[in-house]
């Protein structure tokens, strides 16, 4: 075959490709998820970093760039390991967004619909991915440095061979499965829960032959040999090899219990969506009708409507009754299913009106989707614009102590992570110190250089003490005799010390030095007369 006849060939099979309708709205469907990721990361480029972002990154430059930062143990290594290369070789944080954060985030709305046509049909996985293309905490946490998207990503694609061999039984399905499974695990702790539902559900379908099956043997000796070399770094780092658990015990006993959580089915999806979603959950939860064929039909059990509940039951469980506490982007495995129940839920409304017109069924449902995709960007983008100054003043004032400092600097602040990501020194906090005579020992006993306090994080009220009288709101920085007093966002009254002296200590305030924004930098100088 010459190259013209290899040029034809290509040509009528990429035309042959896109006659197909379904795929040019899956292509139109990746098309839109990367214009808006694109939108927002420009949007929010420069933006300081969270408190769980700046660890991430910190533990980065620690191994990038010898940083002092304490590991935490709950933050499984991959993420950080792989933006310390990034830094290593010259990419900055700029290149660990796009590439660690945004090209799977886009990657993940194509696996959910694979997963979708999977497990319903072409036209639910469609639906849902053009939900996920737009929700709101996709969009949100699509701006952060977290590796949320990248453990999700492997979550899903674990779910999706898993499911591919339950329908069609071959063991490199089942390896596949596992080890997405356990590289999920690499990047959130929380991907643990994917095994835990396969196993509630295998209990469910296979029941006791389960013990028979070898290939189930094979999935758990693949997913914890991909996590031996987790094990290890965690025994040489922390003297335990599953130092994850650090922090996940239900310390978090203060909770009774987290029902309140319930409520993210509904924050998550706001509007359109959510009540597609409830009407899909409905269609889905019919199982229930006919729950004594599937207690003798094994077979029937393979059901995505009730693998979709089982998910979204078991992982409310979790957080309702162990974490008890949790977080929009702590319960990602849920927005699979809700997208997957939603697009349940508009075809159900499709099917319903196409008994009368079929074009009318089809207009309905474009136009529900116009709806749901509108209210979930519209949601994102106030709540990105509304997001993207928070904690600028801290990384201000780390990037000042960076400029301004020695290399071997000592700084204390109470925003460590962050603190430590932008002035590259190290870094310690004063969260735990009780009172100011512990105070002034610390500071003797180990002579930091620097101070950092500022409005924006939980402080000892030694240290700072808030307060609000008749209207007025005070922030008195009780250690530095300093007083803000502010009225309708507007400050009415401001006292700052530049200098103040404890005993043969003196602290000169460096930063800000024109307008106060919230943070303040000292200067500390010892035996000072």
């Amino acid at each position: 075959m010459d190259e013209k006849q290899e040029i034809i060939k290509k040509k009528q099979f990429v035309l042959k490709y896109l006659n197909n309708p379904k795929r040019l709205i899956l292509i139109a469907i990746l098309l839109l998820t990367i214009a808006i990721r694109l939108y927002f990361y420009t949007t929010a480029s420069g933006q300081t970093l969270w408190w769980d972002e700046a660890e991430y990154m910190s533990t980065a430059k620690k191994w990038a760039f010898d940083v002092p930062y304490e590991l935490n143990p709950q933050r499984p290594p991959l993420f950080q390991f792989l933006s310390a290369l990034a830094f290593i070789i010259g990419l900055g944080e700029n290149f660990i967004r796009l590439a660690f954060v945004i090209l799977p985030s886009i990657l993940l709305v194509l696996a959910i619909y694979l997963l979708g046509k999977e497990m319903f049909n072409d036209k639910i996985g469609l639906i849902a991915a053009a939900l996920a293309s737009v929700s709101w905490t996709f969009l949100f946490w699509t701006a952060r440095v977290q590796p949320d998207f990248l453990s999700m990503l492997f979550q899903v694609l674990a779910i999706l061979f898993m499911w591919k061999y339950w329908k069609q039984p071959e063991t490199k399905l089942i390896a596949l499965s596992a080890f997405f499974a356990a590289l999920g695990f690499y990047f959130k702790v929380s991907a643990l829960l994917v095994p835990m539902i396969f196993m509630i559900f295998i209990a469910i379908t296979d029941r006791l032959s389960a013990f028979k099956k070898k290939d189930y043997y094979v999935f758990a000796a693949i997913f914890l040999i991909t996590l031996v070399p987790y094990f290890i770094w965690s025994e040489v780092t922390f003297d335990n090899p599953m130092g994850f658990r650090t922090g996940y015990t239900p310390d978090s006993l203060q909770f009774p219990t987290g029902w309140y959580n319930i409520k993210f089915y509904y924050l998550l999806t706001e509007g359109v969506t959510f009540w597609a979603f409830m009407l899909g959950a409905v269609m889905a939860l019919q199982f229930l009708l006919y729950i004594d064929i599937l207690a003798r039909e094994k077979k029937k059990c393979l059901d995505p409507n009730i693998f979709s509940i089982l998910v979204l039951v078991f992982i409310s469980a979790f957080y309702i009754f162990y974490i008890k506490n949790t977080d929009d982007r702590w319960v990602f495995l849920w927005m699979p299913f809700i997208f997957l129940l939603a697009g349940k839920g508009i075809m159900t409304i499709y099917s319903f009106v196409m008994r009368y017109n079929k074009a009318i069924a089809s207009i309905v449902v474009i136009v529900i989707l116009a709806f749901a995709m509108y209210g979930q960007v519209s949601h994102a983008k106030q709540l990105v614009d509304i997001k993207k100054g928070t904690y600028s003043p801290v990384k201000e004032a780390g990037l000042w102590i960076k400029e301004n400092s020695d290399e071997n600097a000592k700084v204390l602040s109470i925003s460590y992570t962050q603190s430590t990501y932008y002035t590259e020194r190290n870094v310690s906090t004063y969260s735990r110190i009780e009172n100011t005579s512990a105070f002034e020992r610390y500071l003797h006993e180990n002579r930091p250089d620097y101070v950092q306090a500022s409005i924006f994080e939980p402080h000892p009220s030694w240290m700072i003490q808030n307060g609000m009288q008749e209207g007025y709101n005070y922030i008195f920085l009780q250690y530095f005799n300093s007083t803000i007093v502010s009225k309708d966002g507007k400050i009415v009254s401001l006292d700052i010390k530049p200098k103040i002296l404890h005993d043969d200590i003196e602290f000169s305030l460096v930063y800000p030095q024109n307008q106060i924004n919230g943070a303040f930098v000292y200067k500390i100088r010892y035996e000072a007369q």
